[in-house]
Order: C-alpha cells, then sequence, then structure tokens
C-alpha cells in the first residue's frame, strides 16, 4: 500500500505535469532565457535544500539507493573501507555501502530502533570511513550523540533520510545534521514522484562531487546543459522535469501531511497508554517525528506475535528485507559478479564481512517484541495494520481499540 503522498496526488500534480510537458522540456537542463522552461528540479532542490537548512540539494533518478552510493562514493568511500550501519534497515543502505566495494559494517539498534551509539563506537576500527545512520519508520535517531562519535573520530557521518523526509530533529529537518542527508520519494514515501531520490548537504566540495557523479563527470550548471569542466568519470542519475513537477506540488502539501499523521498517531496512543503492557519506542525528538508509525514493544516475542496474528499484522523482526537476519542475499555475500570487494578481495587485513542470524542480538530480541501500526503508511513489508492517509480521528479510534483489545486478550 502506498504512502501519504501518492494519495493526495490531484490537480495540482496534473498542472505541474502538463506545463512541463506544454514546455517540451523535459530534461533538467533547457535555455535559462526561455520563459517556457519550468526548471522544475532546479526548483525543488531549492526547496528540499531550505527544509534542510542548507546550501546544496541534488535531484536523483535514481532514489534512495542511488543517493547513497553517490554519497559515499563522493566521500571517498572504496574498496578496503568500512562503513557502519544498522542491522535494522532497508537493504539498500548496505548494498550502496557493498556496491562501493566497502564492507558494511552491522551494528545494533537501541529503543530508539535506530543506531545504538554505544554499540557504534564499539565497532569503529582504523578502517572505518563512515557511519551510515538510518532514520527508520519516521523517528530521527540519536544525533546529537553519533554526530558526536562522528567527529571524535573524524568519520563523517551520512544520514539516510528515506522514511523520513519532513522529520526534523531539534528544529532542524533531517538530513541537514550530517555531513549529508539523502531522501526517497519512491510511492511508499511521504511525498513521491514514482520514483527518485535526492542528496542534500552543505560541503559545497561534496555537492560538486556527487553532481559530477550524477552527471556524467560534469561540474555543476544548474539550469543550461553546457560541457562543463570534467573532475572525473561519472553515470547518468539526473532527474527530468516530469518527476520534479510532480515533487514540486507534493511538497506543498508537506505541512498539511505532517500535520494529519501527528493528530491521528496522538490519538492511537493515548487509547494504548490505558494498557501499562504497552510500551512506546523511545524517541530522541518526539516533536520531530514524522508520524508514519507508531512502534509499540509488548512484554514478550510470544505475546507480540499473537496480538500482530489477531490484527492481521507482523512483529518487526518479521518485516522481510529490513531486517538483517532475513537479507539472504547479505547473509551469503552475494553480488552481480561474485568478485572484488568487499566481499571478494585480496587487500590486506580487509574484512570481508562476517553476517549471520544472531549476530546482533539486541535488535533481535527487540524486534521480535515489536510491532508498527501504520499511521499513514500500510506496508506488508512493516506495518500491514493501521490507517491511511485520508483517515480520520473515528478510523484512528477504532484501529487503537481493536489492537489494544488484542493485546489485553493475549495478557489475559
Amino acid at each position: 500500500m502506498p504512502g501519504p503522498g501518492i494519495e493526495l496526488i490531484g490537480a495540482e500534480e496534473t498542472a505541474e505535469v502538463l506545463e512541463v510537458i506544454s514546455s517540451g522540456f523535459l530534461s533538467r537542463y533547457g535555455p535559462s532565457d526561455n520563459p517556457a522552461f519550468g526548471a522544475k528540479v532546479h526548483r525543488i532542490e531549492g526547496e528540499v535544500a531550505r527544509l534542510a537548512g542548507v546550501r546544496f540539494a541534488l535531484g536523483l533518478s535514481g532514489g534512495g539507493s542511488a543517493g547513497l552510493w553517490i554519497t559515499l562514493l563522493s566521500l571517498g568511500v572504496g574498496a578496503g573501507d568500512e562503513v557502519i550501519v544498522p542491522g535494522f534497515t532497508f537493504v539498500a543502505s548496505i548494498s550502496a555501502i557493498v556496491y562501493t566495494g566497502a564492507t558494511p559494517v552491522l551494528a545494533e539498534v537501541d529503543r530508539s530502533f535506530d543506531l545504538d551509539p554505544v554499540d557504534v563506537e564499539a565497532r569503529i576500527t582504523p578502517r572505518t570511513k563512515a557511519i551510515l545512520v538510518v532514520h527508520m519508520l519516521g523517528g530521527p535517531a540519536r544525533l546529537d550523540e553519533l554526530k558526536a562519535i562522528a567527529d571524535k573520530h573524524g568519520i563523517p557521518l551520512v544520514e539516510d533520510c528515506a522514511q523520513a523526509f519532513g522529520a526534523t530533529y531539534h528544529g532542524v529537518g533531517v538530513g541537514g545534521i550530517g555531513a549529508a542527508g539523502v531522501y526517497s520519494f519512491n510511492e511508499y514515501k511521504t511525498i513521491t514522484c514514482g520514483d527518485g531520490g535526492m542528496i542534500v548537504t552543505d560541503d559545497e566540495a561534496l555537492y560538486e562531487r556527487a553532481f559530477a557523479m550524477h552527471d556524467q563527470g560534469h561540474a555543476p550548471d544548474r539550469l543550461e546543459s553546457k560541457y562543463a569542466p570534467r573532475p572525473f568519470l561519472g553515470m547518468n542519475f539526473r532527474m527530468t522535469e516530469l518527476s520534479g513537477a510532480v515533487l514540486l506540488a507534493q511538497v506543498r502539501k508537506l505541512d498539511m501531511i505532517t500535520a494529519h499523521l501527528r493528530a491521528n498517531k496522538e490519538i492511537v496512543q493515548q487509547f494504548l497508554e490505558e494498557e501499562p503492557a504497552i510500551e512506546f519506542r523511545t524517541l530522541p525528538d518526539p516533536d520531530g517525528d514524522l508520524a508514519t508509525h507508531l512502534v509499540v514493544v509488548l512484554p514478550s516475542a510470544d505475546i507480540a506475535t499473537k496480538v500482530a496474528r489477531e490484527v492481521g499484522s507482523i512483529t518487526l523482526s518479521e518485516s522481510g528485507w529490513h531486517v538483517y537476519s532475513r537479507m539472504n542475499h547479505v547473509l551469503e555475500r552475494r553480488t552481480v559478479t561474485g568478485k572484488g570487494c568487499p566481499f571478494n578481495c585480496e587487500i590486506a587485513d580487509h574484512s570481508h564481512g562476517d553476517y549471520r542470524i544472531g549476530m546482533l542480538p539486541q535488535t533481535d530480541a527487540l524486534l521480535e517484541r515489536s510491532i508498527s501500526i501504520g499511521i499513514g503508511v500500510r506496508d506488508a513489508n512493516l506495518a500491514p495494520f493501521g490507517l491511511r492517509m485520508r483517515d480520520g480521528a473515528d478510523e484512528a479510534r477504532t484501529t487503537a481499540l481493536t489492537f489494544r483489545g488484542a493485546v489485553q486478550k493475549h495478557l489475559a
């Protein structure tokens, strides 16, 4: 099922897209002296940079996965390096590391359901070249602690904000705190253009490298397509004007989306708080939570499993390629060629990665007891039970009472 934005597609998105089609300029590049060229990609980049509180944003056709890969490459991450990443994340976070040639170092999550700073620090080695923090299920991670660790060791902190566009941390948009942030705009995310992503950063040199990587090695040229200086070979991940147009309409709905989600989440949580056995995710900044999910923690794995079955949901330990233990291709260290770093290379003293079920006991134990109630995202692999964007207070109350009743039934 889709995320909030796709349920709100309407006349605004249609008008923006028709303007692009009528102009005849479908690429992100067009003549700056022609008023028909709408520069939609350029404009949405500016809007997203403003929301993150940074100077630079880079729209991508390849989604959050491409954004993470390009960001890590632009930071100089490569063969022989290590990148710390949580064991509870979508597999793309790990894939992006693998295809730089670096080794993913899986780390525990804590009751925030994001990276545990204590475990992160314990896993840093001389080969650690980045920490990839993932703001899972719309909730910002412990960014103060994680950034302090990264700064202490001189390691960049990269924010994977794929599930958290619109969330904030102490008033700053997630993505704007670390060296760079990456967003996804596929149909499960806060706002959408079908697929696509964006990198944000305040680091001009990093932005220029990322731009060149996404555009065949060209240095940044924001409007017209010119033979700009080429610092190195690149690829093509340019966002089209059609995607930029949809996102421009969608981003104008962001405040309405977050306000509605937070109101519905508050209703559901208030009813669930009446049952003492139901505990909740720890939110490092409750006011900044996106509120696409309400994560509950139950007294035992057995009770959580029974409750999930009762309401037609799953425990988070069953959430497909969001949990390291269910990523069979990671556990078996399989890549498209089966050659080269990180899993098949001959760099001296390089770790090829050790991945096995049970390697993150803290994460495993927490996810087995936990269920996410969708507030604005109904996802068969994360939160099959819950609300959708257009649901209101009545549906929120019904959802809460259904879930609370199932918990009370299986506590008896």
